[in-house]
């Protein structure tokens, strides 16, 4: 039997859509790309979530990257919670999970320097019974370790849990942790496969 569901947040309940913000930015497509390049798509951004460095070594890191552009990666840099917007779903399905007696937790790879600009946009977790962000626990997904963490901080039995994540690899290293998983494609998807698996919301 199904007693939680444990939500990624990022494109699940809420659009994480960097490419759209750097839209938000008066620059040629030359310097988003290399925006991009040097914050985005770099082996630096899982350090961001992860959090092993301060925000101005983070900053400065990005820098590092693409050094011509300095004053650009400084300015998406300091707007970087444009990249967060709440699902309208969220919150009320997260209320009806809860209504239906589940307990519901968050697993998320998040910044800290992207918390802080984004907490009105996840006002949802006051309505979760916790959770675990990567930037406080120094470890992101799909390490084992931050599951295993999550599990034994809320007494989460596996098989009685349902992870959900837009990632395969993220949801596959959950499954291999004897936990449930759904590969998130779209809310009304995911509502059918919880269906499947006995959660059903009025």
């Amino acid at each position: 039997m199904i007693k939680t569901i444990i939500f990624d947040i990022g494109n699940v309940l809420v659009d994480y859509n960097w490419r759209a913000a750097l839209d938000t930015f008066p620059y040629s497509q030359e310097t988003k790309e290399a925006i991009s390049t040097a914050m985005f798509l770099s082996p630096e951004w899982n350090e961001f979530d992860r959090g092993t460095y301060s925000t101005e070594e983070m900053l400065a890191l990005f820098i590092k990257n693409a050094p011509e552009y300095q004053s650009e990666i400084e300015s998406v840099f300091a707007s970087i919670g444009r990249c967060i917007h709440q699902f309208e779903y969220a919150i009320p399905w997260i209320c009806a999970l809860k209504k239906e007696g589940l307990n519901v937790y968050v697993l998320s790879n998040y910044a800290e320097h992207m918390y802080n600009q984004t907490q009105d946009e996840l006002n949802f977790l006051k309505y979760t019974d916790g959770g675990i962000l990567s930037f406080r626990e120094k470890m992101v997904k799909p390490e084992p370790a931050i599951y295993r963490t999550l599990m034994e901080r809320y007494g989460i039995e596996p098989d009685e849990a349902v992870f959900i994540d837009d990632y395969f690899e993220n949801v596959e290293d959950a499954k291999k942790l004897g936990l449930h998983g759904i590969l998130f494609t779209s809310y009304e998807d995911t509502v059918e496969k919880l269906a499947e698996l006995g959660v059903v919301t009025r």
